[in-house]
């Protein structure tokens, strides 16, 4: 079958049309395409068993040497590209997409859980930090509470379609088990960064309705669940730590000076 049209391109992978009702998901980099496609499949299988709204998933095909991905295909714009740029707009999709975090983290999930674990690697190999900071990060971990809520850790407007039955989440290849918190704190980090995705929208060039955002989602969610924000700043720095190996110049020079500050204050 012939590849169609390009759909999507993101930082790790580019998304076409593949026959009458389906994508086909192509990471970028040849080396390791086996192993990142068939971690992601095994998320995609583990999460649509759960029910919850995500594209179903058809299975792996090789293409020019790169072991890709299979998807039901989804129509209708992202989050990201249907905020208008006004507060009402603004503000109606950070709740809804508290609500949906939230949602997802009701699932029963029958698997061990592995964020922690995750994330320790992630630390273990961020090659900007020293040693002493990457135990204090570390430390910081195995004092955290563990728990057993899927947590698709990628959580953000561009992983959201709006379809005419309803949003539905997308990307799962960093979907871990864990504390529900840690799901938070990944979002809060990406929603304040100052670093913007490719083709960004009005909106978000705007500081003040990108704070708006980020405040909105945190006090819906923070709503919905009881959570008290001081739960979420703990996971903050493991956060920061594990994203330093997934940026690059100056994004992650932003995020280990955000780091140092809060290992400073500690």
């Amino acid at each position: 079958m012939k590849i169609g049209e390009l759909l999507g391109r993101g930082n790790t992978a580019d998304v076409y049309r593949w026959g009458r009702t389906e994508v086909v998901k192509i990471l970028h980099q040849r080396e390791h395409s086996e192993h990142e496609a068939k971690k992601e499949a095994r998320n995609a299988e583990a999460v649509q068993s759960l029910g919850l709204k995500t594209p179903a998933f058809g299975g792996l095909v090789e293409i020019e040497g790169k072991t890709c991905l299979i998807y039901e295909r989804i129509d209708g714009p992202t989050m990201l590209s249907r905020i208008e740029r006004t507060e009402s707009s603004v503000v109606h999709y950070a709740r809804m997409m508290a609500q949906l975090q939230f949602d997802i983290h009701q699932a029963e999930v029958p698997f061990d859980p592995s964020l922690k674990r995750e994330l320790s690697h992630q630390i273990q190999t961020a090659a900007v930090l020293n040693e002493a900071e990457k135990e204090a990060v570390l430390s910081k971990v195995k004092s955290l509470p563990e728990g057993k809520k899927l947590c698709h850790y990628d959580f953000h407007p561009g992983n959201i379609i709006l379809s005419p039955n309803g949003p539905v989440v997308i990307d799962w290849i960093n979907a871990m088990v864990g504390n529900e918190a840690a799901d938070v704190a990944r979002t809060s980090m990406m929603l304040r960064s100052h670093a913007v995705p490719r083709d960004t929208p009005d909106w978000l060039l705007e500081r003040v309705l990108r704070k708006l955002f980020h405040d909105e989602y945190r006090k819906e969610y923070m709503l919905l669940s009881g959570m008290g924000w001081k739960a979420v700043d703990e996971w903050m720095a493991p956060a920061l730590a594990a994203r330093i190996g997934e940026v690059q110049n100056l994004e992650r020079n932003e995020i280990v000076h955000c780091l140092r500050e809060i290992l400073k204050n500690e």
